[in-house]
C-alpha cells in the first residue's frame, strides 16, 4: 500500500510539473504561428471539445490531430469548405511540425475550394462575386503555406508547393521561379524541381535568363538525385531558345537544325 501511495504521489507531482511545461511550450508555438497571444487551452476548448482537448493537453496532439484531419476529409467530401479551413487551422495548431498538415490544408484551400465555388451556378451579375470568392480560398491556401514555411524553413515540399499555387492558381510564373529556387536550396528537393526554374522563367516571358538558366543547367551535376529523363527535356529547351533568340552560331550549345 505505501508503495501504491508513494507512486501515485510522484504521478501527481509529475503531472503538475508538466502542464505548465506543456501550456507554456504551447503558448510559444502559437506566437511564433500566427502571432496570438491566447493561451492555447482556450482555443483549443472552444475548436476541438473537452475530449480532444485533454488528449491534445494531455501529450496526444497527434492523435487528436489525425482524428481531426478525418473530420475534416468529411467536411470536404461534403463541400463545407469554412469548416475545412477551421480544420485544417486547428491540425497545423496542434502538429506544426509536420508537413502533411500544412501541405494538404492548402491544397483544400487554394485547389479544391476554388475551384468549387468557381463551378458553382450563381445568379446572373454575381460573376464576379464568385470570381472574389474563389480568390479569397486561393488567398487562403497561399496565407497556410507561407506561415508553415515560416514554421518549418529548412524543409524544400513547402516552397515547391507555393510554387504551384503561385503557377498554378495565380498565374505569376516569375514569383513560382523564386519558390522553386528556393525549394533547390533545402536538401531532399526533388530533381525534377530544377526544371520548373526554367519553364517557370520562361511562362514569365523571362526569355533570355531561362535560355542562361537551361544552359547552366546542362552544364551542371544534379545535387537533388539522378534524374536519366531530365537531359533531353533541357536539351529541347535550350535549342528552341537558341533559334528564338537569334543567338549567334559560335556562342551556341548545339547546331542548328537542318
Amino acid at each position: 500500500m505505501r508503495y501504491r501511495l508513494l507512486a501515485l504521489a510522484l504521478l501527481v507531482a509529475w503531472g503538475a510539473g508538466k502542464l505548465p511545461w506543456e501550456r507554456r511550450l504551447a503558448a510559444e508555438r502559437q506566437v511564433v504561428m500566427v502571432g496570438e497571444t491566447l493561451p492555447m487551452s482556450y482555443q483549443l476548448r472552444d475548436r476541438l471539445g473537452q475530449g480532444l482537448t485533454m488528449a491534445a493537453l494531455g501529450g496526444f496532439r497527434g492523435l487528436a490531430a489525425d482524428c481531426l484531419w478525418i473530420s475534416l476529409t468529411g467536411a470536404w467530401e461534403e463541400q463545407e469548405w469554412e469548416r475545412v479551413q477551421a480544420l485544417a487551422e486547428v491540425c497545423v495548431l496542434l502538429q506544426p511540425r509536420v508537413v502533411f498538415f500544412w501541405e494538404m490544408g492548402a491544397w483544400n484551400l487554394a485547389w479544391n475550394a476554388s475551384e468549387a465555388v468557381t463551378r458553382a451556378p450563381v445568379p446572373m451579375g454575381r460573376i464576379d462575386r464568385r470570381r472574389h470568392d474563389a480568390m479569397r480560398w486561393i488567398e487562403a491556401g497561399r496565407s497556410l503555406l507561407e506561415r508553415g514555411i515560416r514554421v518549418i524553413p529548412e524543409r524544400p515540399t513547402l516552397y515547391q508547393k507555393l510554387g504551384d499555387l503561385h503557377w498554378q492558381r495565380l498565374e505569376d510564373y516569375s514569383k513560382a521561379a523564386e519558390c522553386y529556387e528556393e525549394a533547390l536550396k533545402r536538401p531532399g528537393c526533388p530533381a525534377y524541381v530544377e526544371r520548373f526554374v526554367g519553364f517557370a522563367l520562361e511562362k514569365a516571358g523571362r526569355r533570355r535568363e531561362a535560355y542562361d538558366y537551361w544552359r547552366r543547367l546542362w552544364g551542371s551535376v544534379s545535387e537533388h538525385g539522378v534524374d536519366q529523363h531530365r537531359w533531353g527535356v533541357v536539351e529541347e529547351h535550350i535549342r528552341d531558345l537558341e533559334a528564338e533568340l537569334d543567338v549567334p552560331a559560335g556562342e551556341r550549345l548545339f547546331a542548328p537544325a537542318r
